[in-house]
């Protein structure tokens, strides 16, 4: 007779041992092997769109050279190129096949393109086979960031999840410019995730500044930059969230405009970020000089040309009688802020701005800016709001780029353990690890929604004085330095993150911004810097010793909407700067 307990054990206990052991190996699977098997993917995905970018770079390079012909036509500054297209004496093709070759000689060195665009013959062969110029850009190449969509090529933003997803449509702003005349050839390279002013990715790699190569673009703009400063463009579009135009005109030594956000259409511009309370990203232009910024942003905003195609940007049309005013302008102005201190001659070349302005009949008056470590927590408690939740998800089975480390920081490590770091790094305890600046960002998230709206409350109290401040001066533009410092080494871009601080400001109150370059780093003052015992400023002093003979640029901020009087201040800047390059 045979007992339960032999019942159990012959009948019952072996199906028991096998779900378990199913379970525990479907478990290890899930979690394991599943996860090995998503990075696996996730580096064949790479090595796949890497090998199909070199075949395709062989074979254009096969096709396209820098013929004599070539050469002149890239020769022709943007005015000289458009007015050859429109009297058409140039065709469509043979400029867009100059740029091409000329795009793809400066990407071999620098690595500023990552596609070119299959469609752009067939866009140029249509415009010369017009009886008529399509527009005030007929027939001009332009180039094109990443992350602004184009219909059948991919919007990676540097993840490889996004790798094989063509997108279905245009974004608008190109569409403009496409119905312009313009025609869109390659898409420029960016820093993975875009919040960043890094140049690099697991993709496509790392451009470099095409003035130095030992050096970084800026970002997250970073192939515009560098592509537009060696004339591998003309003109790109590229986008800003807080200072991704600037920064990398600053240290291209181009022109760039941040226009108020809905003043040109975000349609089809792809983020990396959920919606941001209080921070606006906006399309931005770059290009080598501010006067054809200028001639294309009025182009772009001319008879509400942008209604037919986004029914939400501001209905309000170019304002030429802004742009032409003769009348002189009073126009503010500061050299530092205390999150953090200039170096070398950005200071010095801010004011040289500020005294070729007042040559030139304008009231120049120091002002007070809100406090910078303010801006920086609050900025921190508005991006991070989440605890990195969503760009965490992105970044999931992806690798990381050093050009974004300092993001993936704040967004991986929980705000609790970067609160007590935060603490350590604040109180001097460890004197190696003494920064009050990078403790500032540390302790930023406002992980509840009652801390969330304290902090856009902060953030309404910030505008709030700075546009008390611009009252009570009756300003019409803000003169100030673009970035802490001129163009750094590559791999210390990721580290040095807050320096954004100077540019991130006008993205936070939204009010347009534009930057124009007005001297060159001497080298003379980089030794004599007060880095303040913090680890960070000690950072930045290492970095920008190698900055010496690059490009600085000066800021000029506006007005909501009021991107004419902007232009104007450029526009002036850039007369005087080119009139004596060397002062």
């Amino acid at each position: 007779m045979i007992t339960f307990t032999e019942d159990f054990k012959i009948y019952v206990l072996p199906w028991i041992s096998l779900v378990v052991t199913g379970y525990l190996v479907w478990t290890f699977y899930h979690h394991v092997l599943s996860a090995l098997h998503d990075k696996w993917t996730t580096r064949r995905l790479i090595k796949k769109k890497q090998r199909e970018r070199e075949y395709a770079f062989q074979k254009l390079h096969q096709r396209y050279e820098m013929t004599a012909k070539a050469e002149k036509i890239i020769s022709l500054t943007e005015d000289q190129l458009l007015s050859e297209l429109q009297q058409r004496k140039l065709s469509a093709i043979e400029v867009l096949e100059a740029f091409i070759a000329k795009a793809l000689k400066e990407t071999k060195e620098y690595n500023s393109v990552t596609e070119f665009i299959p469609q752009a013959h067939l866009w140029a062969a249509k415009l010369d086979e017009m009886p008529e110029i399509k527009g005030k850009l007929h027939g001009l190449p332009i180039s094109v960031k990443d992350n602004c969509n184009v219909e059948g090529m991919d919007s990676t933003i540097g993840f490889a999840k996004n790798l094989h997803k063509p997108q279905d449509e245009t974004c608008t702003i190109v569409k403009m410019l496409m119905d312009l005349g313009a025609v869109p050839f390659c898409k420029t390279n960016v820093p993975q995730t875009l919040f960043c002013w890094g140049s690099g990715n697991p993709i496509f790699g790392e451009t470099k500044n095409s003035l130095n190569p030992a050096l970084g673009p800026g970002g997250s703009s970073s192939g515009e930059g560098s592509l537009i400063a060696s004339g591998g463009s003309v003109f790109g579009i590229g986008t800003d969230a807080a200072g991704s135009v600037r920064i990398p005109a600053h240290f291209c030594g181009i022109a760039c405009l941040k226009p108020t956000k809905m003043r040109l259409s975000p349609a089809g511009v792809y983020s990396s970020s959920a919606a941001i309370v209080g921070l606006s990203g906006v399309a931005g232009l770059m290009g080598k000089s501010a006067s054809f910024i200028k001639k294309v942003f009025q182009s772009l905003t001319n008879n509400d040309f942008q209604k037919q195609y986004d029914r939400l940007t501001m209905p309000i049309p170019w304002n030429e009688n802004l742009f032409s005013s003769k009348r002189p302008m009073r126009i503010g102005y500061y050299t530092n802020l205390a999150y953090f201190p200039v170096l070398g001659d950005t200071e010095d070349v801010v004011l040289k701005a500020k005294s070729a302005l007042e040559s030139a009949g304008h009231s120049l008056i120091p002002v007070e800016l809100p406090d910078s470590f303010e801006v920086m927590k609050v900025f921190a408690d508005l991006v991070y709001a989440d605890g990195g939740q969503f760009i965490c998800k992105i970044w999931k089975d992806e690798p990381v780029a050093r050009s974004a480390i300092f993001h993936f920081w704040m967004s991986w490590i929980p705000r609790s353990i970067r609160v007590v770091l935060a603490g350590v790094m604040n109180s001097n305890l460890l004197p190696f690890f003494y920064s009050p600046r990078i403790a500032t960002m540390f302790r930023g998230g406002a992980e509840k929604s009652s801390d969330l709206m304290l902090a856009a409350g902060e953030r309404g109290k910030l505008l709030q004085q700075m546009a008390t401040e611009w009252e009570k001066h009756n300003l019409d533009l803000l003169l100030c330095p673009t970035f802490p410092f001129a163009a750094v080494p590559l791999k210390d871009a990721g580290y040095l993150k807050p320096a954004i601080v100077h540019t991130l400001m006008w993205n936070m109150f939204d009010w347009p911004a534009g930057v124009v370059r007005f001297g060159t780093e001497s080298g003379k003052k980089l030794q004599d810097y007060n880095t303040e015992g913090d680890l960070f400023l000690k950072w930045a002093h290492q970095a920008a010793q190698q900055s010496v003979g690059m490009p600085i640029s000066v800021q000029l901020v506006g007005l909501p909407f009021q991107e004419e009087t902007v232009l104007r201040g450029m526009m002036e800047l850039q007369d005087i700067y080119l009139k004596n390059p060397s002062q």
